[in-house]
């Protein structure tokens, strides 16, 4: 009995020891669940995670665990992942609306939106209260541009809860968006009579006020924000950018590095830090601060190329930062080489080039794609100018080419003629671009400036167009025009840019220079990796396929006359144009082409003999008597049909009617595929989304 009393006393103690033990473990993953949660709160998506998957590491079961882990993949953009997390959380509590809402919105990131609205039409019937289904709707009605439809889903919500700070932050900014200020301020005003403790709150406060240009109230909430919360980044940066409207650049250079100090690879304060230092005039400290931001934040393309442009207006050509920063495009080259994508590694080639004329490495490389398309002329230029800058001795294989070429083209069209094809005046197009000041920013100050800039820049090359930038805003249109008619440019274009956290939208609107009349209006949407090259290359390709293919008469022997168009334009035998007496064609009064009077068009032209930069033609006169002289103009008529591979995209590429005449978009164009099949998701989502 003894012995069985001790077994029986050990065993209750042992008992009670793994109770007391698995109690306290119990209390640990909760204290670990409840940090993950306030973190989760505070936006640190990373941490919270961790913390989450070590809950749910020692609990399997922890479904709620496995939602907010799930949620907090869906902010960080690993929509895959946060679908795996879901299922595991689905094992433990089926059909949960929050599981299903989670889906439908992650759905809808991914640009499924049929899909996704199903989802919250599901909740709905089950759950006709449940306000975050509407919160979905709602997100899909902004995707189709439908503000109003969107404000009545958020009402909906707010019939349901009518103190919920989502419902009421989310009225204020769809409001302030469509620029219903006073409406805007009146949902602001009850989110702020329940929740002013909040910081984020006072943030959607600063920036509505930013919005409506009211700065002095929009840096007051912000000020609140982070003396509420005293980590909080997103707010210090938007403090940063307000104060950076109010053009007091100095303090926007302090808060930056108090910015820095904390988080050494926040892109926005290196890039806010070198545009303050860029406005107070010191150009070294600017290009020193976009300098580093880059070397943590490399795919950051806006601070790029408002770096690349002050490089090339600011240092010599020999400078070293411009080597570094052709390498970037030379690796960026050989990625686009690699999916077989000649439109984008040429880009990447020609913008190595204008950042460091004497590299060698992109001008070989850029060399070997005109060779492969037939430019034997231009791509001996390029090895010659290789051998003319080279301080080495070239290898003998290039050596061997120069003479080898040299001897091949020896009976061109140019030297046929005489005439030196590579410096003549080819331009036909004049083309300004304006932008308006923009207190709608939130991710790269200034943007709309930079992006206008871009737009001209990206022109950079395309020798019959001369594109120039503004680089002060307009007021608007009228004022737009006014500049551009006083120029004499034959067309101005108007551009706007949208900036979410991982997309980018471009809007242009082209409009008649003579006449102010609308020729077109198109956005371009990006998202993923080079989305600000893939929106700029796209904008340029779509203005050069609404411009006339334009050329002259050089030299004229009997029937047979030259003129400055080649296969550099995509101009190929039996190319057909209409010759118009000098001086006589204007842009069309509306739309897109030209004009000009019967009676000044003296002539037909056919090509019998393209060369690269110049090309042998036929014509016929108009009427009794020959009134074709040198200097004439040519007007695209037709083209006959080539292969799509032989376009070049960086010419203007319409007839007479404005009708494309070569396809510029290259078969294998993973960037462009991509492109066409994307949502298209306004910035405002964004916002809305970091609203809990």
């Amino acid at each position: 009995m003894n012995k069985i009393f001790k077994r029986t006393i050990f065993s209750l103690i042992f008992i009670s020891s793994l109770t007391v033990f698995a109690g306290a473990e119990s209390k640990n993953i909760l204290k670990t669940y409840n940090e993950a949660v306030e973190l989760q709160n505070e936006e640190n998506w990373y941490t919270a995670s961790q913390y989450f998957i070590e809950v749910v590491n020692n609990n399997p079961a922890f479904s709620e665990a496995w939602f907010r882990l799930a949620d907090c993949s869906y902010h960080l953009g690993e929509f895959d992942l946060a679908f795996q997390y879901l299922e595991s959380a689905e094992k433990y509590e089926k059909n949960k609306p929050e599981i299903i809402n989670l889906k439908g919105l992650i759905l809808l990131a991914l640009g499924k939106t049929t899909q996704a609205r199903n989802l919250f039409n599901e909740v709905l019937k089950k759950y006709p209260n449940d306000i975050d289904a509407h919160f979905g709707l709602a997100e899909i009605e902004l995707y189709d541009g439908k503000f109003s439809g969107a404000e009545n889903q958020y009402i909906e919500a707010l019939k349901r809860q009518n103190i919920n700070r989502k419902a009421l932050l989310s009225l204020a900014l769809v409001c302030a968006e469509t620029k219903r200020y006073s409406q805007s301020e009146k949902y602001l005003r009850q989110a702020m009579l329940y929740y002013s403790g909040e910081p984020e709150v006072h943030y959607l406060a600063a920036i509505i006020y930013t919005m409506k240009g009211d700065y002095a109230d929009a840096e007051k909430h912000a000020r609140i924000a982070v003396e509420i919360r005293g980590g909080y980044e997103q707010a210090y940066e938007l403090l940063a950018q307000i104060i950076y409207l109010q053009h007091r650049y100095s303090e926007v250079v302090d808060l930056s590095d108090f910015i820095i100090s904390r988080n050494r690879n926040n892109n926005t304060a290196w890039y806010l830090k070198g545009i303050a230092f860029f406005k107070l005039g010191n150009m070294e400290e600017a290009l020193t601060a976009w300098n580093t931001g880059l070397s943590v934040s490399p795919q950051d393309e806006l601070m790029r190329m408002q770096l690349e442009l002050s490089v090339k207006s600011y240092l010599d050509l020999n400078d070293s930062s411009r080597k570094n920063l052709a390498n970037y495009h030379l690796n960026n080259a050989r990625q686009y080489e690699s999916r077989y994508d000649k439109a984008g590694s040429t880009y990447e080639y020609q913008r190595a080039l204008m950042l460091d004329p004497s590299n060698a490495a992109a001008r070989l490389a850029y060399a070997e794609i005109l060779d492969l398309n037939g430019m034997h002329e231009l791509y001996l230029e390029q090895l010659k100018f290789v051998k003319n800058n080279s301080e080495k001795n070239l290898p003998t294989a290039i050596t061997d080419k120069i003479e080898a070429y040299e001897s091949l083209l020896n009976d061109t069209l140019a030297k046929k003629w005489n005439v030196d094809a590579f410096y003549l005046d080819k331009t036909r197009w004049n083309i300004a671009i304006f932008y308006t000041e923009s207190n709608s920013t939130f991710n790269h100050a200034d943007s709309d400036r930079l992006t206008a800039l871009a737009c001209g820049d990206i022109f950079s090359g395309v020798a019959i167009t001369s594109v120039k930038t503004q680089v002060t805003p307009v007021s608007g249109y009228g004022e737009a025009f006014k500049n551009a008619r006083a120029n004499n440019f034959d067309y101005f274009i108007m551009v706007n840019l949208s900036e979410g956290d991982d997309d980018v939208s471009l809007s242009s609107t082209m409009y008649c220079g003579r006449t102010g009349t609308q020729t077109f209006s198109e956005k371009y949407y990006a998202t993923g990796n080079n989305r600000y090259s893939t929106v700029l290359r796209r904008f340029r390709n779509s203005v050069l396929e609404k411009l006339t293919v334009r050329g002259k008469i050089l030299q004229r022997n009997g029937k047979s006359v030259l003129i400055d168009l080649g296969r550099s334009e995509n101009i190929i035998k039996d190319a057909q144009f209409k010759i118009v007496k000098k001086g006589a064609v204007k842009t069309a009064d509306s739309g897109i082409g030209l004009f000009f009077r019967d009676e000044d068009v003296v002539g037909n032209l056919v090509v019998s003999d393209a060369g690269e930069e110049v090309s042998e033609a036929v014509i016929t006169s108009h009427g009794f008597y020959d009134r074709i002289n040198e200097d004439d103009e040519l007007i695209l008529v037709s083209m006959p049909s080539q292969k799509a591979e032989t376009g070049i995209d960086t010419v203007p590429n319409a007839d007479e009617k404005g009708n494309p005449v070569v396809k510029n978009t290259v078969k294998g164009d993973e960037l462009v595929a991509e492109i066409k099949k994307s949502v298209e998701k306004p910035a405002i989502i964004d916002l809305l989304r970091k609203i809990r």
